[in-house]
Parts: structure tokens; sequence; C-alpha cells
């Protein structure tokens, strides 16, 4: 997020569009009216949205302050709500649907804890607990209202994610064992139209980020609000990371923002247009078999439930495997037959037909400057694809993980506490993110030495960063680098440029110096390197920097 260009009224209302950007309602407007009269005051942006700049979104943790609510008002307000939705349960009275309010339980609280408890962090903690459910539960089963159809929704406003497995037919896996395998997909719900469906073997975390990464290269996008509804499965709850990392870096006041709206659990109606098309789908499988018939094994009996009945069918085994499904392009040509083909679909109770390709045109037409993403960009998000575990920064910026010691390369962390954070482990690094829900990315850190074992795969994440790149030159220059110790030199402003231009200046030192040295090749590295730190620092003595100029602290 870059913000040096812009005019100093124009940088402020960008980090308020961003700082306020996920909350709703009275919260919204209040912390829009409080920054605004701050400026407006001082004409000094005010410090809290300074630091979203560096991703830094909530105050309260950064500076280290507890919660307003200890943890028995939480656990007492938790018990009664869900006790005063229930007429038969002993914990609380029961309180019919109208009154629960959160000023009523505030009121309870209050006589019973015998001290005054913040209103907002109640309402904090509604949203935190997920007790909407118990607030809004009827008094009676007959008052829940039956719907009878959908409201229309207009074209990129509503984006569905959902994936759907294969009945008819199985194929290999990578272990060589027999598996249906299931297709994702993205689906607008105003025009119908599908922008990527691909195929896995599961709805993991890395396969929902490598679709979402294709959906951003799918297409242009509108500069508007743009809702975004994934299935309430595991590896989709995991695109809450990159979509909120997406918003900080590209959305903007009144344009494009991607906001996540989650289809409940157990509730197939909230993505009942994408389930709809799964019969399509479906039948579609058929003509997969048709097109591998000479790659038939054997065809088994199988079932399948229909409206809670069991139904015999035949399942076909294929001797293929995904790849050999995906590079046939039969998939792709089924979304392209969908998207370009008329249907019939209901809204407001309706029947309309219409083509999604079409549709989905006509209104983009309209859209003079739409945004559009490269794949260098896409590919920063690839990391937030891997499995993730609770872990803890010390002080020291350090992370002890799986008997190693890893020293944070990138990233600002405190100094005065440890901080807690969810890793993703990668070769000999580690991927460092906040540990919400929806944490974004902060930074990696590198191994205290290097692994020994196969390393995977880089070809889906983005290039090396500087720090890698430093490394990999002091190795050509044949010196053993002390991972720890040339990490604390790129916290002080240690650059690419600079570490070349100090070799270069000590090239003819350090030559002379080998020759005279009658030690093994291993000890005459770890020489090298420790002259290279020594002219280092001697090179910021003459230069005055000053340390963590370039690569700041939280204090």
């Amino acid at each position: 997020m870059t913000t040096d260009n812009l005019t100093t009224d124009d940088r402020f209302y960008l980090l308020l569009h961003k700082k306020i950007m996920d909350k709703k309602g009275s919260a919204k407007r209040f912390s829009k009216k409080y920054y605004k009269d701050q400026y407006k005051k001082t004409g000094i942006i005010p410090g809290p949205l300074l630091l979203v700049e560096k991703n830094i979104m909530e105050g309260r943790k950064c500076s280290g302050r507890p919660l307003s609510l200890d943890s028995n008002v939480i656990k007492r307000f938790v018990e009664m709500v869900k006790a005063s939705c229930d007429p038969s349960s002993q914990g609380f009275i029961f309180i019919t649907c109208k009154a629960r309010t959160i000023k009523n339980y505030h009121h309870f609280l209050e006589q019973e804890f015998n001290k005054s408890i913040s209103l907002a962090a109640l309402r904090r903690t509604v949203k935190r607990e997920n007790l909407q459910f118990y607030l809004n539960k009827p008094d009676f089963d007959d008052d829940i209202p039956v719907k009878n159809s959908f409201k229309s929704e207009p074209v990129f406003d509503l984006i569905q994610i959902d994936g759907c497995a294969f009945r008819y037919l199985k194929i290999r896996n990578d272990r060589n064992q027999w598996q249906k395998p299931r297709v994702i997909e993205f689906y607008d719900t105003g025009s119908r139209y599908m922008f990527i469906l691909d195929a896995y073997f599961s709805e993991s975390n890395w396969n929902s980020v490598d679709l979402f990464s294709k959906f951003l290269l799918s297409t242009g996008f509108p500069k508007k609000k743009i809702r975004i509804r994934p299935d309430n499965a595991k590896g989709f709850l995991n695109l809450k990371r990159p979509v909120n990392a997406l918003n900080l870096e590209h959305s903007t006041p009144d344009g494009f923002y991607m906001e996540p709206d989650f289809a409940r659990i157990y509730t197939p109606k909230d993505k009942a247009h994408l389930e709809s098309s799964h019969r399509g789908l479906h039948n579609f499988e058929i003509r997969i078999i048709k097109e591998f018939e000479d790659r038939i094994v054997k065809t088994v009996p199988g079932i399948i439930f229909n409206h809670g009945k069991k139904e015999k069918i035949t399942v076909t085994y294929l001797d293929i495997c995904l790849h050999d499904l995906k590079s046939c392009k039969i998939i792709e040509k089924y979304r392209h037959e969908h998207n370009c083909s008329k249907h019939y679909f209901s809204e407001e109770g309706k029947i309309s037909a219409w083509v999604p390709e079409e549709k989905l045109e006509l209104f983009l037409k309209t859209k003079t400057d739409l945004l559009t993403f490269s794949k260098g960009q896409v590919k920063e998000y690839m990391k937030y694809g891997f499995q993730k575990v609770k872990a803890t920064v010390s002080r020291q910026k350090i992370i002890r993980f799986d008997n190693r010691n890893y020293y944070v390369a990138t990233g600002q962390f405190s100094s005065h506490k440890s901080t807690p954070v969810k890793i993703s482990e990668y070769n000999d690094r580690l991927f460092i993110f906040e540990p919400e829900d929806n944490g974004i990315f902060l930074g990696e850190a590198l191994a205290q030495k290097p692994f020994e074992k196969p390393v995977k795969s880089a070809a889906v994440l983005s290039g090396e960063n500087e720090l890698d790149k430093i490394i990999a030159f002091l190795k050509l220059k044949n010196m053993v680098v002390d991972r720890p110790l040339l990490i604390k030199m790129y916290r002080k402003g240690l650059s690419l440029n600079t570490t070349k231009k100090i070799i270069k200046t000590n090239q003819k030192r350090y030559t002379t110096y080998i020759k005279k040295m009658k030690q093994p090749k291993a000890m005459t590295g770890i020489a090298l390197f420790n002259a290279f730190i020594l002219d280092c620092q001697n090179h910021n003595r003459r230069t005055h920097v000053a340390p963590y100029a370039s690569h700041g602290e939280i204090a």
C-alpha cells in the first residue's frame, strides 16, 4: 500500500477507509466521526491510521491492553443468552425473542457482578461468540417465515463459492488409490456466470487459495463493493486471510472492496443458485466417462442419497489421474457451454431466461475503469494456502518450532513483549501471519541453518526477497553465511546494493586474505563472512545509518 504520492487529505481518507472497512453500523459511524474530528482539529493524521500503513489494525492488541471484559463476565453472558431462549433451561429465566436485547443482559450482569460493564464490549462479544442466532431464535417453531423465492442480486454483487464431488466416477489420486474428484467453482449470482471451475481432490486451504488466485486473474473487477460467499468448509474459511490482504492493498473509499459474506453452517439455501447448477455438472460426468472410455477399469455398484432416500447407482473407475482430467480441457468446455448457453432462472418467483456471458458483458460495458490483477500480484496470496499452527515471536525476534530456531528476517514485531502469531513451514523458512481468522501475512523467519532435506517446489510462490538475494550473492563469493548475524545486519539497513558495494570495495583484501589462510574451505568461508560483517559495521559507522532505519519496530 503506497501513499507517498498522495496529498495529506487523500492519504487520510484512504487510511480511514481501510481502518473502518470491516466495521458495521454505529461502530463504523462513530469511528468515522471520531477520526474526522481529530483530523479537522489538529490537521495531523491520527496515529492509529498511520499504523494501518503497517497493516496494524487493532490498537488495543498492539498496546498490550487487556480485554474490556474479564473471562467470568463473558462466560456468564454467553450462559445467559443461551439459557434465555430455552424454556426448559434452569440457567436463566426464559425471555421472549422481542425482549432479548443486549441492554437487558447488560443490566442483569451489572447487578450480578456489582460493577460497571462496557455495553460496547458486550456487543463485540455477541459477534465474537456468534450469539446472534440465540438472540433471534423465535419463541415458537411456527414463527419461522417460509421463503418461496429468492431475491434477485445485481451483477457482480454476490460471488458464491462451493465444491461439488463427482457421483458417477472415480480416478487415481497421488497415493494411487481410487477417489472421487470434486470441482470448485466461483459463480456470479446476478448473471449466473461461472468465472472459474477446476478439479481437485479436496477443499483444502491450498486448493481454495489456488482457485481464488485464478479467479482474480479471470476478469476485470468493477470498482464497487463485491460480496464473496464461500461455503463454510474449513478450507474455504482460510479465504478470509487473502481477502483481507486484498482489501488492504487495493480497496478504496466508495470503490473496490471485497466483503466476506460466508454462508452459514448447514444452510445450503445461502448458495441455492450454485447448488442448483450442480445438477447439470453431475449429468456432465457421463461425457467425461465417454471421453475416457478406453481407460475404464471396472464398474461397481454405488449409493447416493436423494432427499434422504438411498438410490443405487453405477460408479465407473477410470485409470486416469487429476492431471489427465485437467489437461483434456473437458471441464473448461463445460464451463464455456454453461456461460454461452441460454438458461431459465427463477428470480422473485418468476422465470426468466438469459445467457450468462451476455449479461455479464453488458454489465462490464458500463464500467469504463476496471481493476485487473497481474500474475505477480496474485502469486503473493499463495502463501496463505499452507497449513497454519500457533506460535510465538519472542522479544528477541526468534520463533522456536519443531526443535529449531527461526530468526525473523522481515516483519515488525514488539521488542517489549512476545507476540502470538500463526506460522506455516516452507523449506527452511516460516511464513508468519496474524493469529485472527482473517489475519494477514506479517513476514518471514529463516532457520538458523538451511534444511538438508529435499526442497519443496517454489514454482507457485513469488520470487526471492532481498535477504534471500543477499544470501545467494554471498554464497557465490564462497562465504559461509551465519544467518542470525546477517539478519541482524539486514534489520540495521543492509541492502543488496550495499552488499555488492562493500564486496567490490574490499575484494582485493579478501583475495589476499584467502591466499594467506591455509585452512579448509569451510573455515575460509566462515572467516570471509566475518570479515564482511566487520566491513558492514564500518560502513554503517561511516554513513551514520541509525539502527532499524529501514525496518522499524513497534514501540
